[in-house]
């Protein structure tokens, strides 16, 4: 009973989807297309049972045609396991015609749409929105379930540069260098301070690829013959390779029987220009039908970045010394700035004449580098700052202590000094030490300090040096005797001598009227240094 009550609602459902509505002018229509025999073959969608008064267990296939465009009526025709022609279902008031038919065989079924009153809008066509066997049969059902995934991948490149500068208290410039001047007397000390700038020069993005799987389920009953895995990007038009594989990891050419409740799983790579808005689709091609889905591509985080911290360095210790962690590094990280930040790093040295002293006279260059290293110790930018320093040397002279009553090594002796009388009632005295004062002239040489002499009642005579400030003294040689000049033996005989190095004091003296001579060495400083 339950089998004659199916049969006689399936006729009423036939015969309700079968008589046609009045046609507009059914001779002439304005635009005819065929079903390709594939668009929807996957739609089998026996869930929807109930939700509209053509769905029923009876079985029915839900057509639809986008867009109605201008066309005021439509009728479907279907042929080879179809039969009958049907008039548009609802909903008639939207964009796009409606058609509920009964079921049959989808292989080797074909359908007809006329349209009339006007030609479609742009794109559309025909194709099976939803069907389902139900009651009526139809044999084994092709069924597959398509999916895809889209995995983006790109990297990103950060970039940095540095400057570098110096700059000194005083200003001082030398050939377009920062010079510091350092005088004997600690007048020129000052400090120079250098300043490391180091830029974000924000990033970019490279390396862009779209990956991903996808995955073919046979979920009908009956083997599918695929003949075809169409990928590309939707809106670029671009096909991409894909490569397949079986459940065993082995790969497949097609056409390809997939077996039912088997699956097929492609996976695919391609290169891209740039962060592309777009969708990646799948369309796999059977023997039957035209499954399809696709993934939108969503661009995250970079997979991999280059250079997001880096290190800086400085040659000059009171930058790490300064900024440096436990092990002296300094290291900046792109995360933590916006493009054009600047950060900025300062230290000072402090330059004075007695850090080089008298034996570290001359000039100096200092050439510091800072560094942007990145990745793999490769040098992303550096830049320098130059530093002179001339510290003031001595200018050694000779020098001699010149007495009221001096007398001048000169015409007795070719080099110039004097010797100087020296009496118990005059002492002490005090004379001035003159140095490099060639022939006697005072006035060519110059005052660097004086000598205080001293003459005791025992016939003792000491010589004791004062400096002027800014003077070094580096030799004496004293002679005190009797004899204006100091003897030296010359073979049997004795002779008058002025060099230094003769000299000696033959304290205690017994003579009213002793002489003494005060040589020494002295340190003037470079009177032609400075700026």
């Amino acid at each position: 009973m339950k089998k004659v009550l199916f049969t006689l609602l399936a006729l009423v459902l036939a015969i309700g989807l079968v008589v046609p509505a009045a046609i507009a002018d059914t001779t002439s229509p304005t635009y005819t297309a065929q079903w390709d025999g594939k668009r929807g073959g996957d739609s089998l969608h026996c869930d929807k049972i109930g939700e509209s008064p053509e769905r029923t267990e009876s079985g029915w296939i839900h057509w639809v045609f986008s867009t109605k465009g201008e066309s005021t009526d439509a009728l479907l025709t279907l042929g080879g396991t179809g039969s009958g022609s049907y008039t548009p279902g609802n909903p008639l008031v939207a964009n796009v015609w409606h058609f509920y038919t009964p079921y049959f065989d989808l292989s080797g079924l074909t359908a007809t749409i006329e349209l009339f009153g006007g030609d479609p809008g742009p794109g559309g066509g025909l194709v099976i929105s939803d069907y389902c066997p139900g009651d009526s049969g139809g044999g084994p059902q092709e069924a597959l379930t398509v999916t895809k995934t889209a995995i983006t991948s790109y990297t990103r490149t950060h970039n940095w540069s540095i400057d570098k500068s110096v700059d000194t208290d005083n200003a001082y410039e030398e050939g377009g260098y920062p010079k510091i001047w350092l005088y004997t007397d600690g007048s020129g000390d000052e400090s120079a301070t250098w300043t490391v700038d180091v830029t974000y020069g924000g990033f970019e993005d490279s390396d862009f690829n779209v990956s991903g799987e996808i995955t073919i389920e046979n979920n009908g009953d009956t083997d599918a013959v695929i003949t075809d895995v169409i990928d590309d990007l939707e809106l670029a038009g671009t096909e991409i390779n894909v490569d397949l594989a079986d459940e065993d990891g082995d790969p497949v050419t097609l056409p390809y029987t997939l077996e039912v409740g088997k699956t097929l799983t492609g996976t695919y790579s391609e290169d891209v220009d740039s962060k592309i808005n777009d969708y990646n689709e799948v369309t796999v091609e059977t023997e039957q039908f035209e499954y399809w889905n696709d993934a939108e591509i969503i661009w995250g985080d970079p997979t991999a970045e280059v250079n997001d911290t880096v290190e800086i360095t400085d040659t000059n210790a009171g930058f790490a010394d300064k900024y440096g962690d436990e092990n002296g590094q300094v290291f900046l990280y792109a995360g933590d700035y916006e493009e054009g930040d600047v950060i900025t790093f300062t230290y000072t040295n402090d330059f004075a004449w007695e850090d080089y002293g008298e034996q570290g006279c001359g000039d100096y260059i200092y050439d510091n580098t800072a560094q942007v290293i990145g990745d793999d110790e490769i040098v992303l930018d550096s830049d320098d700052a130059t530093l002179l320093v001339n510290v003031q040397c001595y200018i050694y002279e000779t020098a001699y202590a010149k007495g009221g009553s001096a007398i001048c090594f000169i015409p007795t002796f070719a080099n110039w000094g004097w010797t100087n009388p020296v009496t118990l009632a005059g002492s002490p005295y005090t004379w001035n030490l003159w140095a490099g004062a060639g022939q006697c002239n005072t006035s060519k040489g110059t005052l660097v300090g004086n000598v205080t002499v001293v003459r005791t009642a025992g016939g003792y005579i000491t010589v004791t040096y004062n400096m002027a400030s800014g003077y070094l003294l580096k030799e004496t040689h004293v002679y005190a005797g009797c004899d204006q000049f100091p003897k030296v033996k010359q073979g049997k005989k004795l002779v008058s001598t002025v060099a230094p190095g003769q000299y000696y004091n033959a304290s205690p003296v017994n003579c009213t009227t002793a002489y003494v001579i005060a040589h020494a060495v002295v340190g003037i400083p470079d009177p032609n240094f400075g700026p």
